[in-house]
């Protein structure tokens, strides 16, 4: 059993200006879990997975690539699913994935 516990968490800079990231878990091989924070108009790079990616929008609006998320909505990747990331709004969102990622740009 692993608990995040909402008092505990540590929000650090992604390196990625606008980008905020807490990792709830880490496991072997990049896997692993965090919570994303975008402020409005953050972009994160065109990037590809190791392994699947699955992003569930807890608030704000987000798109990747075509796709337009809003809370509630979950998007499963592929690693060979090559996508960007622009914030919509201020948005926050968790993120499971399998495997590292590959930032194409």
């Amino acid at each position: 059993m692993i608990l995040a516990q909402q008092d505990d968490r540590n929000w650090s800079d992604s390196g990625i200006p606008g980008v905020q990231t807490c990792s709830t878990w880490t496991g072997n091989d990049g896997d692993g879990g965090y919570l994303a924070r975008f402020e409005a108009g953050a972009r994160f790079p065109k990037h590809a997975h190791h392994g699947w990616e699955q992003i569930f929008v807890i608030a704000g609006a987000i798109r990747f690539n075509d796709v337009e998320m809003r809370a509630g909505d979950v998007l499963q990747v592929q690693g060979s699913d090559e996508h960007e990331a622009c914030a919509l709004e201020e948005t926050l969102l968790f993120v499971a994935h399998h495997g590292g990622i590959e930032i194409r740009e």
